[in-house]
């Protein structure tokens, strides 16, 4: 102990307690750096799930580590798709039970995942420009809930969510998946979001 110091001690005899002050936390907005809405992987590792995990098993394990998506990954662990806790709780996993002829507790997650092949991705460089404004409009203007980042090697690091966006600002976000493929447009009739 003969690195540090003694610190020097106050009169505490009067018992005065501080007043508590909030800090004031900076507003945040459309207009803020787009990097302040990114969930990064590499600051904290991502719920992940395979691709077999029925919706009662994914579920729990959001009752146990608290997210706004799932990352589905398959044998390899490899990135194949992703699930909002949304998804897993809405009226979406019974219409696609019975479109696929399964009770929903035989649902999986590879039956209501969001393929990679249908999702978004832009770099973590277009972002450190971008607000969080042009990372909504990007998701609005092409149907997506989520924005997956990437590094200088096309590694995802890291997703930025619409419904997060939403609940932080406190404002509604319209967004209408674009189908893409002719499944997708009779998927869409079925089960519109």
């Amino acid at each position: 102990m003969s690195n540090f110091k003694e610190l020097r001690i106050q009169d505490i005899s009067h018992g005065v307690i501080a007043n508590t002050f909030a800090v004031e936390q900076p507003l945040i907005d459309l207009t803020s750096p787009a990097i302040k809405m990114i969930n990064s992987f590499t600051n904290k590792i991502p719920v992940r799930a395979s691709f077999e995990t029925t919706i009662e098993q994914a579920l729990k394990q959001l009752s146990v580590q608290p997210s706004n998506f799932i990352l589905v990954t398959d044998e390899q662990h490899k990135l194949i798709g992703i699930v909002s806790s949304a998804d897993l709780q809405s009226s979406k996993t019974m219409i696609i039970a019975q479109r696929i002829g399964l009770p929903r507790s035989e649902v999986n997650l590879h039956h209501l995942m969001t393929p990679l092949t249908n999702l978004l991705g832009v770099s973590m460089q277009s972002l450190s420009y971008a607000c969080i404004g042009d990372a909504l409009q990007t998701m609005e203007h092409r149907g997506a809930m989520f924005l997956l980042v990437t590094t200088a090697n096309n590694e995802i690091c890291g997703l930025i969510s619409a419904r997060e966006i939403a609940k932080t600002l406190q404002i509604p976000v319209h967004i209408t998946p674009i189908a893409n493929s002719f499944s997708e447009v009779l998927e869409s009739v079925d089960h519109p979001h």
